[in-house]
């Protein structure tokens, strides 16, 4: 036997006793003062050398009995603990009481003096209405089963038709109909293979026929071409008129999205190609006599270097909103007759504000602008001259902009984080009026305070935008429960949107902070701190300033497959008392060429250990810890349970704090029904109790 190899086997030997000694702590953490967490599966003789190095690494066999045994006990363990919180069921029942809410929500679109709503009623049904913009007369035009949804609705130019998206109970294809306003008949023509991520459709100005993004004939080849369908013709007589496959001459890639828009006073066609996850857009146009099915002669007249982010049909012009001179935006104008971009006119030039959406009336440009993280409505003139910002009726975050070229003025909604959806109409003269499509929910939101902070964003010039919320009168002193949320997004996602819910969190004489993410899947790969930066900077923000403290700080993180928590209380645990979050990212994962997560090499984790892209390396044993309740839904992201139950395996032992549990649950055992509702009561108990929050204990 050679001295290496002699050498390298005595390591493994000494590894191996290690690993024997410390397998009963491992198996069998205490957590006071309510038991002990279930002991860990006995690991295979012929894996042991390998458990060495990372002693949880079994926990990663999904198909092992024993890691599908221990799940459930995990489950059952964490479900027993959280159903004894006391204040956790009378929080359920609130959060009933508000879900049961019914306020206007979603998209508001108006044509010809008719306006097209959704409104939720409280057994969760969709409906979609049409509302006589003069008299308020409603009349229903499409009523959901329980389980469906509608997905995105777009009525035809002229109001005779509308074309509206059922999405299906238990995860099946989505179908296109059509809906005829006069009577809320639902004609034959039903559309079932459109594109399963359609989010619009553009109908031909006389109504006849309708434009739509239809499924790849084998599916993930591409994102789908439009085709054209004329209303009461059979589906097989669909032509297709631009996109991927349609004509040889005119290439797309398989990640282009292409959207079609049509406006009443234009003789044109305009498509929007998105390509992949780039924001700039490339655009084509074309004379709606000239459509020719696949032969169609379009004319590109941007390309992605143009710095595109979309476009509005006006007559025989085209206003552009573009970042091509300041990454905030402006306005331009292009005359479709010389339709050349190094002619267009600015009509509104780039300043601090994010130009974020436009409307054309008869009268004016209505342009969305955010400022210090609200919106505000500019209103300019058509040539580009007078320009003046409208007096909201409150600050917030606009929706659904949208003006009729045969009008004047621009309807829009209008919500904020404590405040629900309101739709408001900006008339000629610049007043601002609500035309009460929507009621505001009679919940207690007027009681809640929001204020909208920007704190500097560390190592950069950047800011950070956070929005605090807190029931009106409250002394920020520190003394009281703090939860700090993410929220992640670009343009207008990034603003702060109503949920009803939050209002069973603050009625709890708590806070609540909402941090923004940006969506920038670019700047994230060059820098792997990018989102963890934002969380630490609110946390020592909040403290700091005296909002909270780190013995009522609590972070909850509800999208699947995120890091940003589980590196932020590895890092800092000082800055919190508790953390609640979905399925987590600890680790990176091996992906097969399926798409499917494998288990993690040896490789993997030496890369990668003691970096911040993998909050399980970084844990240590005989460190405070925040208290964590980790809840992983099978298959509802690419991230691995396994990830999940490892981590929260590893704070079990490692934590110093045995009084901070370190719960963890997961669907894939069998042994816990998912309701979203009874999930956030018990998430919120939790992070209560851990607070030390009146009210919230083990009874």
């Amino acid at each position: 036997m050679s001295g290496s190899r002699y050498i390298k086997q005595i390591k493994q030997i000494k590894q191996l006793a290690m690993l024997l000694a410390v397998w009963p702590m491992l198996t069998q953490a205490q957590l006071q003062p309510w038991g002990d967490y279930p002991a860990l599966p006995k690991p295979a003789a012929s894996g042991q050398a390998e458990l060495a190095a990372d002693p949880y690494r079994l926990l990663e066999s999904l198909s092992d009995t024993q890691v599908r045994a221990w799940m459930k006990k995990q489950t059952d363990f964490a479900n027993a603990a959280l159903a004894n919180i006391s204040g956790r069921d009378a929080l359920l029942k609130r959060l009933k009481v508000l879900q049961a809410t019914e306020f206007g929500a979603g998209s508001l679109l108006e044509v010809r003096g008719m306006q097209f709503f959704v409104r939720t009623t409280a057994d969760g049904r969709q409906q979609l209405f049409m509302r006589n913009a003069a008299t308020s007369a409603e009349r229903l035009l499409l009523l959901t089963e329980v389980g469906q949804s509608v997905g995105m609705f777009m009525p035809s130019l002229d109001g005779s038709h509308v074309a509206a998206t059922i999405m299906r109970a238990s995860g099946q294809r989505q179908s296109l109909r059509i809906i005829k306003t006069s009577d809320a008949s639902i004609l034959k023509d039903n559309l079932e293979m459109i594109a399963a991520d359609i989010k619009d459709v553009a109908w031909k100005a006389d109504s006849t026929a309708i434009y739509y993004r239809k499924a790849a004939a084998k599916p993930g080849t591409d994102r789908g071409a439009i085709w054209q369908h004329v209303l009461g013709s059979k589906l097989e007589t669909d032509v297709p008129v631009i996109g991927p496959g349609v004509n040889k001459s005119r290439r797309f890639a398989a990640s282009d999205v292409v959207t079609i828009r049509t406006r009443t006073n234009s003789p044109y066609l305009l498509a929007h190609v998105q390509h992949g996850q780039n924001q700039d857009r490339s655009l084509y146009i074309i004379k709606q006599d000239q459509l020719k099915g696949a032969a169609s002669p379009w004319q590109r007249i941007a390309a992605p270097t143009d710095k595109v982010r979309s476009a509005w049909l006006a007559g025989e012009q085209l206003y552009v909103l573009s970042t091509k001179k300041k990454s905030t935006g402006a306005v331009l104008k292009l005359d479709l007759k010389t339709p050349q971009m190094s002619a267009a006119k600015e009509v509104l030039p780039a300043s601090s504000d994010e130009l974020l959406d436009v409307a054309v009336a008869r009268n004016a440009l209505y342009v969305h602008a955010v400022e210090a993280g609200y919106s505000k409505l500019i209103k300019v003139e058509l040539d580009g001259g007078k320009q003046e910002d409208l007096n909201l009726p409150r600050s917030g975050r606009i929706g659904d902009l949208n003006a009729d070229a045969d009008s004047e003025g621009v309807l829009f909604v209008l919500e904020a984080a404590n405040s629900a959806p309101l739709a408001y109409r900006a008339l000629a003269g610049g007043q601002v009026r609500n035309v009460e499509v929507f009621r505001a929910p009679q919940v207690g939101f007027h009681r809640i305070a929001s204020k909208s902070l920007s704190i500097p964003k560390p190592g950069s010039t950047g800011q950070i935008a956070l929005t605090l919320l807190y029931p009106e009168g409250m002394e920020l002193d520190g003394k009281r429960p703090c939860l700090l949320t993410v929220d992640t997004g670009t343009g207008l996602s990034k603003l702060a949107r109503f949920d009803a819910l939050r209002l069973a969190w603050l009625e709890q004489d708590a806070l609540m902070a909402i941090v923004h993410i940006p969506a920038n899947e670019a700047t994230r790969q060059k820098n792997p701190n990018e989102g963890l930066d934002e969380v630490l900077a609110a946390a020592d923000y909040l403290i700091t300033e005296g909002y909270t403290s780190p013995k009522k700080l609590v972070a909850q993180e509800t999208i699947s497959g995120k890091r940003w928590l589980a590196q932020a209380i590895s890092q800092r645990p000082d800055l919190f008392v508790a953390m609640q979050s979905a399925a987590i990212l600890s680790e990176t994962a091996k992906t097969s060429t399926s798409g499917k997560n494998q288990k993690s090499t040896a490789a993997d984790k030496a890369k990668l250990t003691g970096s911040s892209f993998n909050p399980y390396a970084s844990l240590s044993n005989g460190r405070t810890y925040p208290a964590t309740l980790i809840s992983a839904h099978f298959g509802l992201a690419d991230t691995p349970i396994w990830m999940s139950s490892k981590f929260s395996a590893r704070l079990q032992a490692a934590n110093a704090e045995k009084a901070r549990p370190a719960l963890f649950r997961t669907d894939f055992a069998g042994s816990w029904k998912y309701d979203a509702l009874s999930e956030q009561a018990d998430n919120w108990a939790f992070l209560l109790w851990q607070a030390g929050h009146k009210g919230f204990a083990l009874k």
